[in-house]
């Protein structure tokens, strides 16, 4: 093989490397996952002590059933006077579906909501937050 073969074929890579790192092509995202959030506020629905989301037929843990391995992507936790904080593995729907169950553990209401997501900067992927939502009875 002639001298300038290897020495053409190693300018050509070089080239490669050099135009896909300015064109963007090679984003190195961590390997990390990250938690979407969102508040809803229940305070119309006085009567409500637990609530349950779900994303197209993925659910938290509805009231006295055991986590999942599947319904760990989802967790609803009380926040104060009447607000909770759902928290999505790494989703950012734009409907979620929201269940509020009464002392007893009987579903008093139930509702799509419409979520509207704030991403984060980048071109990774990263945790998304949305304005808190009201729930009407």
């Amino acid at each position: 093989m002639p001298r300038h073969v290897p020495r053409c074929l190693a300018a050509l890579a070089l080239l490669g490397a050099a135009m896909t790192a300015a064109t963007g092509c090679v984003v190195a995202c961590p390997a990390i996952g990250y938690i979407s959030t969102v508040l809803v506020d229940v305070s119309a629905v006085p009567e409500a002590v637990e609530l349950q989301f779900c994303v197209e037929n993925e659910c938290s843990p509805a009231p006295g059933d055991e986590p999942t391995s599947r319904s760990n992507a989802f967790e609803a936790v009380p926040q104060d006077d009447a607000i909770w904080s759902l928290a999505l593995d790494m989703y950012t729907p734009q409907i979620i579906e929201i269940r509020l169950f009464d002392a007893e553990g009987a579903l008093i209401h139930e509702s799509e909501q419409e979520i509207s997501w704030t991403h984060s900067g980048g071109q990774c992927p990263g945790p998304s937050t949305a304005e808190p939502v009201k729930l009407e009875p």
